[in-house]
């Protein structure tokens, strides 16, 4: 019985230092600057895929010539 309270205990000890870890201030902003970057990365995929391939919807409908519109604005204007 004191063998599993000591194992108890030890375990109580351990997740009170992995929680003072967690919370402590520099951690936090570094993981916060990590998560921005992961977003800014994340969205930029997102954008590149978006802007590659919803061009090649076409000229069929409305939403294909908008796009195909924002696009050709977008390569005139990187000259």
């Amino acid at each position: 019985m004191a063998e599993n309270e000591d194992k108890l205990v030890k375990a109580i000890d351990k997740l009170t230092k992995a929680t003072h870890r967690s919370n402590n201030l520099g951690w936090m902003v570094l993981r916060g600057i990590f998560y921005s970057i992961g977003w800014i990365i994340g969205l930029a995929l997102i954008a590149t895929l978006i802007y590659y391939t919803l061009p090649l919807i076409g000229e069929g409908n409305a939403l294909g010539r908008f796009v195909h519109a924002i696009a050709n604005i977008i390569q005139r204007n990187q000259y």
